[in-house]
């Protein structure tokens, strides 16, 4: 695996509006793109609402469908909230395994930010000029990083296509005695 750039995320958005400046920000490579779908992830976890109108704002247009509840006229596909919901209501900790320094050792606490994402590819990640590609994203809960396929839209803006594999169980935090 070729180790990318890691993504460093100063804080984490408090709204819809500062969450796609953030997007339009990072988001510019397939790492970026990985890491702002992270972010969305722990903000669901926080504020389901808004966690869905940020996963609407990061995920290709195939992948949402008209309505309200998201971004710009078009929200997550309700089996994807659903699988979402589920999967994040039994391990409300799962988005913090992405970031560097929430680890199983300390409940995925998140550690003081920056937060940092890290990713890597190999050579059948796919070509970046196809804008099509795959990502690995590290994961301190899982035995090898997670793939998310990303597609590049006409503003340049990596959002992801294929992420199930995200929220996909992991270990279980140590408790504490």
């Amino acid at each position: 695996m070729a180790v990318l750039p890691s993504v460093t995320l100063d804080a984490l958005p408090e709204n819809l509006e500062d969450f796609v400046a953030l997007r339009d920000r990072v988001a510019v490579t397939p790492q970026g793109g990985a890491a702002i779908l992270v972010t969305a992830l722990l903000l669901y976890v926080r504020d389901r609402d808004l966690g869905l109108q940020c996963l609407s704002a990061v995920m290709t247009h195939e992948r949402l469908s008209e309505g309200h509840g998201g971004y710009d006229g078009r929200r997550v596909r309700t089996a994807d909230a659903q699988h979402v919901a589920l999967q994040l209501k039994k391990q409300t900790y799962l988005p913090a395994s992405y970031i560097k320094g929430a680890t199983p050792a300390n409940g995925y606490e998140l550690p003081a930010p920056p937060y940092v994402v890290e990713c890597s590819g190999n050579p059948y990640s796919g070509d970046l000029e196809s804008g099509t590609y795959k990502i690995f994203v590290e994961c301190s809960g899982a035995s090898t990083p997670r793939p998310v396929t990303l597609k590049r839209d006409e503003q340049g803006i990596w959002k992801a296509h294929e992420w199930s594999t995200l929220t996909v169980g992991i270990q279980q935090p140590v408790q504490k005695a």
